[in-house]
């Protein structure tokens, strides 16, 4: 690992069998002075020398090729003083041509540099309407600029951003780098089964909807094992087979979801989902129940409607005992959807309108926005009636 931190450069015992999984960090006392850049081009360049000498880099060593990609770029960015802000880089295990299949997709890259999420506007104006939001580390296209503002498309959205919360350049390519998950792609037009095993023969254990993305565990002999949501009793993360036949699997960064603020009839409807959004992108933490630093789904959902006096069991079985159990055509914001991927209710998220649904859903991911029937629900429930 090299670490640099202002003009002070630290080596520890590199070399080619120790790059993978390894950091290289680098981080300016100021950023008014090129000092950390001289010791960083320094850093680089012995790594280079070493890489030369000990590594292949061809053919059957392809994830080094990734590396070398990732830290040529790294190189060039800081010997033409490109990089102006604190970067951490992790040495990735993507091979050459993931990496720039990530890199790719952008002409003009950004990525949301923000603590928790970024609001995307109709128009460049802070009065602008809201129609969605990028948590942090979002990718997204640049379509121009104007007034302070970017105009930008992430997934289903374009519109309109502060240009100080997006990075560009250099620093949003090695951001890039470092965040792209392996991600699976539902690509039927039906739901599509989530089987107990890689199996046709397996149990089904739910339904998951087309074109919303999934973290990537494992890929077995035509099956890719997924990460579905968090659970809140016996374990914190839980997973599921689904046919490889069905899905697209590549290393893409997240992006924007579309999101319309919230309108009801019911002042208490309307102010509890926009409390519960105040927390979108902040992190999941199994048996948690802090909405800054970190809840599992129940624990989400109990500590915002504790906010407007709603008292509620602890666990998202117990939750599912409460209020009155409505049909999907009776939703409203503030209902709770569940949901089961071991036989029984073990997920639980607050229906924000608009057919979507904020939850906290696995370590991996944090608090995000999902389709209400992203996986197959088994229960909706009312807890707040005519309040």
């Amino acid at each position: 690992m090299i670490k640099v931190t202002g003009t002070k450069l630290l080596t520890l015992a590199l070399c080619g069998s120790m790059l993978i999984g390894q950091g290289v960090y680098a981080s300016e006392s100021t950023l008014a002075t090129d000092s950390a850049l001289a010791g960083a081009s320094v850093a680089i360049d012995e790594y280079h020398q070493i890489v030369d000498s000990r590594v292949d880099l061809s053919g059957e060593n392809d994830s080094m090729a990734g590396a070398a990609v990732t830290l040529d770029d790294y190189y060039e960015a800081y010997a033409s003083g490109n990089v102006s802000k604190s970067v951490t880089i992790d040495l990735t295990t993507m091979t050459s041509n993931e990496v720039a299949s990530v890199l790719n997709s952008y002409q003009n890259l950004g990525v949301a540099n923000v603590e928790n999420f970024l609001n995307v506007r109709e128009e460049p104006s802070q009065s602008s309407d809201v129609i969605g939001k990028m948590i942090r580390f979002s990718g997204c296209e640049i379509l121009g600029e104007v007034d302070g503002w970017y105009q930008i498309k992430s997934g289903p959205v374009t519109g309109y951003v502060a240009k100080e919360y997006i990075m560009t350049g250099e620093d949003a390519k090695l951001k890039a780098i470092e965040m792209a998950k392996l991600r699976a792609v539902v690509t039927s037009e039906a739901n599509l089964n989530v089987r107990k095993e890689p199996s046709t023969d397996s149990e089904i254990i739910t339904k998951i909807c087309s074109e919303e993305r999934y973290d990537v565990l494992e890929e077995v002999d035509g099956w890719i094992k997924i990460s579905l949501e968090g659970g809140d009793d016996d374990v914190a993360d839980n997973y599921g087979y689904i046919s490889a036949d069905y899905a697209d699997v590549r290393y893409a960064l997240i992006e924007a979801y579309e999101y319309t603020p919230v309108s009801s009839s019911s002042s208490l409807r309307t102010n509890l989902v926009n409390f519960a959004m105040n927390y979108l992108g902040n992190p999941y933490v199994w048996g948690g129940t802090s909405l800054t630093n970190g809840a599992d789904c129940s624990g989400f959902v109990l500590s915002v409607f504790r906010q407007y006096g709603i008292s509620l069991p602890r666990t998202s079985s117990s939750q599912a005992t409460v209020g009155t159990s409505i049909s999907s055509s009776e939703m409203q914001p503030g209902d709770l959807v569940f949901y089961s991927s071991s036989g029984r209710i073990d997920h639980v998220a607050i229906y924000i309108g608009n057919g979507q649904i904020i939850h906290a859903a696995n370590s991996r991911r944090g608090i995000i926005i999902s389709r209400w029937n992203y996986m197959t629900p088994v229960k909706i429930v009312d807890v707040i009636g005519s309040r």
